[in-house]
């Protein structure tokens, strides 16, 4: 009975289990694979045949005619240098009109960005001008000139043409009753009843309340009727001179 626990000390190794079918290479693909290698090693061993050949037949030309043998290796040496001249050059050429193309793209980058604020300028100009802007210029400056530099930065221009009143971080003004987006109209219609930008609308004399002003100075005092007051005047009054 003790015998059956004990393990024989010889005896046939135990091999390892077969592959699983799957894990096998199908027999159809490994031997294609034998075919490419073999026409593989045929076709290398042919190339060296035939450069071998080929110097042998350059060699015994080069006996029997070395005058000819050396002109045709100045010629070969010649296209050499011309090739690797080409190559240089190609890559000059390469690389200058890849700088041109690179700055074409800039000029391109700029002038987009310049018809784009064009395009804005002339969208919020409409707006001014709807609004009751003042069209007369005085010095070779308009009123909607002198309200764009002000407040043309609180506009963005959307994809479809149309502005939206942004904050300084770039965001959506909202109304503060309705919490609906305010619109460029009513914004540029607010400034009416600025005591300066008021001026620039026709009719309108800038003493109400406007956006942060309540018609009268820090005192209480009523603020100054500016609407007599020349273009030029004006514009010293708002930007200073």
């Amino acid at each position: 009975m003790a015998d059956e626990n004990l393990t024989p000390e010889t005896g046939a190794e135990t091999s390892a289990p077969a592959p699983a079918g799957d894990d096998m290479m199908p027999r159809s693909e490994a031997e294609n694979l034998l075919k490419a290698l073999k026409a593989e090693r045929e076709a290398r061993k042919q190339y060296e045949r035939d450069l071998k050949e080929t110097k042998t037949q350059l060699d015994k030309f080069a006996e029997i005619n070395p005058d000819e043998y050396t002109k045709l290796q100045a010629e070969a040496a010649e296209a050499a240098r011309v090739q690797a001249q080409f190559g240089e050059a190609k890559e000059a050429i390469e690389l200058k009109y890849s700088k041109q193309a690179e700055a074409a793209a800039q000029e391109a980058a700029a002038a987009k960005a310049a018809l784009q604020d064009y395009q804005k300028k002339y969208a919020l100009e409409k707006v001014f001008y709807s609004a009751g802007g003042r069209t007369d210029a005085a010095d070779g400056v308009s009123f909607f000139d002198m309200m764009a530099q002000q407040v043309g930065g609180n506009f963005r221009q959307e994809a479809d043409g149309s502005l939206t009143v942004v904050d300084a971080a770039g965001d959506p003004v909202l109304d503060k009753e309705s919490g609906k987006r305010i619109s460029a109209e009513d914004f540029i219609a607010s400034y009416k009843v600025h005591p300066i930008y008021g001026t620039f609308f026709k009719g309108a004399k800038g003493a109400g309340a406007g956006i942060g002003y309540g018609g009268t100075d820090a005192n209480g005092m009523p603020t100054e009727d500016l609407g007599s007051l020349s273009a030029s005047e004006l514009f010293q009054r708002a930007f200073g001179s």
